[in-house]
């Protein structure tokens, strides 16, 4: 840890991102680690469609649902690196030895522009420090669709995000078992897409993880 990064700590004590209590360590704080929202066995896997299957820490729902809410629309964007080390260890557990590459779902310049940040962006970096490795830009949004979290039903998630993304670099992907992150799985839609990209440009194979699933999938 730099000294500037000391003194911040010593000025501003860093919080847990789920109940804001003070964090002396990496990670959650030891009761957020019991937290009733974290997934484990069967249901922390999902299969899909282009991708083979996508590892989830937990369900979106309760605190882990306001502190996304937070990092996504309120600028928590210091929560990613709570939510790093989490998310990797889900990935060690259920997806270890399937990716050569890790990357994210990108957000479009409009919306970046907006926000100010790319929040699937600070998750996979985080992560990928987390695993030892890099995060890699491989994949590029060349439309701004509506927000997947405006549409109720699985078939209109599925065509607002077709054809929303390119691989810029073809290079890059070809022949590589590609590992993307994302923040929320809820129906797989955008994931199901961004690992279609992927797969079109050349990539092996696709496996997924993201923070937080919804409870029940929508049709």
């Amino acid at each position: 840890m730099s000294l500037r990064q000391q003194l911040l700590n010593l000025l501003f004590p860093p919080k847990c991102p789920f109940c804001n209590r003070p964090l002396a360590g990496e990670g959650p704080c030891p009761h957020c680690r019991q937290a009733a929202f974290w997934i484990e066995g069967p249901q922390a896997v999902s299969a899909g469609n282009a991708f083979v299957r996508c590892a989830c820490a937990g369900w979106y729902r309760d605190e882990l649902r306001d502190s996304l809410r937070r990092f996504k629309f309120s600028g928590q964007k210091g929560y990613a690196a709570v939510y790093g080390p989490v998310l990797a260890q889900t990935i060690r557990t259920y997806l270890p030895g399937t990716y050569d590459v890790l990357t994210w779902v990108p957000v479009s310049p409009a919306r970046l522009k907006e926000r100010g940040y790319d929040q699937a962006q600070l998750l996979a970096q985080e992560t990928a420090k987390a695993l030892g490795t890099q995060a890699v830009p491989l994949l590029a949004k060349t439309g701004h669709n509506p927000a997947q979290s405006s549409l109720t039903q699985g078939r209109l998630r599925r065509a607002n995000v077709a054809g929303v993304y390119a691989v810029p670099r073809p290079e890059a992907v070809a022949g590589q078992r590609v590992l993307v992150i994302d923040d929320i799985l809820t129906t797989g839609a955008t994931l199901d897409e961004a690992a279609r990209t992927l797969r079109a440009a050349g990539a092996t194979q696709v496996v997924a993880a993201a923070l937080a699933r919804t409870p029940s999938q929508l049709d």
